[in-house]
């Protein structure tokens, strides 16, 4: 049986919609755009130890993408108070922000442990940044469905 909770539809406005759909696509430009800068950083300093640059490109640009508009769709969801959904979403974006930094360490060998450390670094403060924002976001979502939907 659904808890009252999941029944909730997508939002219902139309300008909530397409502010949705803006947001998801400026989410998705910043999130290739940043896909593209780590490319390049591996192709200039992690090639020479077995991160091919290739393949690494195809791993973060295939990942990238799905990762943007799961992450944002797992906004969406909880703002929506949408539990399910937003669970299915989060496990897709995890999966697909992990997968890069885990080729990375698969195919690295003898990095030094700066390697190590700058990788692990980076994956934490982006993530952290992402949930920050994100948690920002629901909270802010939930504000104006609040306003929208007006007194009780």
């Amino acid at each position: 049986m659904t808890r009252p909770a999941e029944t909730l539809a997508a939002p219902t406005t139309r300008g909530e919609r397409s502010r949705r759909q803006r947001l998801e696509r400026w989410w998705l430009v910043l999130v290739v755009g940043w896909s593209v800068l780590r490319i390049i950083a591996v192709w200039q300093w992690l090639e020479q130890y077995g991160v091919h640059p290739v393949v690494y490109a195809l791993v973060d640009l295939g990942s990238s993408v799905p990762y943007a508009i799961a992450s944002a769709r797992t906004v969406g969801a909880l703002i929506d108070r949408r539990y399910r959904h937003a669970a299915r979403w989060g496990l897709l974006a995890v999966s697909c922000y992990v997968a890069p930094d885990v080729y990375i360490l698969a195919s690295g060998r003898q990095m030094p442990w700066a390697v190590y450390i700058v990788v692990a670094a980076v994956a934490v403060a982006t993530g952290s940044l992402a949930l920050a924002t994100g948690r920002k976001e629901v909270t802010d979502g939930r504000e104006r469905a609040a306003v929208d939907a007006g007194p009780p």
